[in-house]
């Protein structure tokens, strides 16, 4: 299992454009293309309008083949001419398990 993080920041007048979009059109589209996308965190505590989204893949190969098919869809683009400039300091990452069972659940 891979885990992919995507942190970024909005600033507070945006926030609720933001999710708006994320949720009526975003969040359709992730589950069209078939990712097993867990969810959406804002911070409460600490760096104000921080957000964190994971993301889980079977492999790099995976994240590698889902995530180029929906960089290419055309409706992502039209979204993010919207949502692009609300967003700052965005930050990917790819993690793996450190320890054997590390991605076992409880």
């Amino acid at each position: 299992m891979i885990l992919l993080k995507i942190s970024y920041k909005l600033r507070a007048h945006h926030i609720a454009q933001y999710e708006g979009i994320f949720a009526e059109r975003t969040l359709p589209l992730i589950r069209e293309h078939g990712f097993r996308f867990q969810g959406i965190w804002r911070t409460i505590v600490g760096d104000a309008q921080e957000y964190l989204e994971l993301w889980e893949f079977d492999s790099v190969a995976d994240f590698d083949e889902k995530w180029r098919k929906l960089m290419t869809d055309p409706r992502l683009h039209e979204i993010f001419e919207v949502t692009g400039p609300l967003v700052e300091s965005e930050n990917l990452s790819l993690f793996e398990p450190a320890l054997p069972g590390g991605n076992a659940k409880s």
